[in-house]
């Protein structure tokens, strides 16, 4: 099989010459011809699907909304995905990784099944991103996105982070006021205080702000102690319980 006279410069035809049946699939009336010609689609992703599904030399040189029109063609000429995931592979390693593209690569890399990908940018997402979490898709193709399903667990999973943090810095906060001491009140209040100093009080404005990331590397500045005045049950240990929040 040999692939024969593309045009990229604007409108072009393929023609795929002793065509071996495996591309288009059966169901297409072109099974049949030996030769045969696609007048529509984008010339540099139909090399590319032509190219893998024929075993030819792979390129590469697809701009990253370009893989939402190669899975449009994968689709409309109901080609096998999973014979795209080794080309998907290398040319995530190849691309350049700019700033605001952790919500793009979501959905190419739960399509194509690149689990250390997409492990990397829900990672990013969760932690280095604030908000919740969203997919960007840079096409018009509004028909591809993540399963709703999926995006809901993925907020949840960072909404859990949240409640953990929140919970662990609140310790504190629950426990002194039920103290039998005069010294509560001040000790409460200067716990807050050098957590509003280190910029991680209010959590609930925090978070707003701020990433799970930023939180933590402040949390990293936590210097509080009750003073030695203080009665026993003031004289908590804070550094502990916040490293143990950090760590959680």
């Amino acid at each position: 099989m040999d692939i024969i006279d593309i045009d990229t410069q604007g409108d072009f035809v393929v023609e795929v010459i002793e065509n071996s049946g495996s591309a288009p699939t059966n169901h297409w009336k072109e099974a049949s011809q030996s030769v045969v010609s696609l007048g529509e689609g984008h010339p540099i992703v139909t090399e590319v699907w032509l190219r893998v599904v024929h075993h030819a030399k792979l390129i590469y040189n697809l701009l990253l909304p370009e893989i939402w029109l190669l899975v449009q063609a994968i689709d409309y000429y109901a080609l096998d995905i999973t014979a795209f995931n080794e080309w998907f592979a290398t040319w995530y390693q190849r691309l350049n990784f700019g700033s605001f593209i952790a919500a793009k690569l979501l959905f190419p890399t739960w399509r194509f099944n690149y689990a250390r990908g997409f492990a990397r940018w829900t990672h990013h997402l969760a932690y280095e991103d604030t908000g919740h979490i969203t997919e960007r898709n840079p096409t018009k193709l509004y028909q591809y996105y993540l399963p709703p399903r999926l995006i809901q667990q993925l907020n949840a999973a960072k909404g859990r982070l949240r409640t953990v943090l929140f919970r662990g810095l609140w310790e504190p906060c629950h426990q002194l006021p039920e103290a039998n001491c005069a010294c509560k009140e001040k000790t409460l209040y200067d716990y807050q205080k050098h957590l509003y100093s280190i910029e991680v009080w209010p959590l609930e404005t925090v978070f707003l702000r701020n990433s799970i990331h930023d939180i933590l590397a402040n949390l990293a500045k936590f210097t509080f102690e009750a003073p030695a005045s203080a009665c026993g049950q003031c004289r908590q240990d804070y550094k502990g319980i916040v490293s143990r929040v950090a760590a959680a």
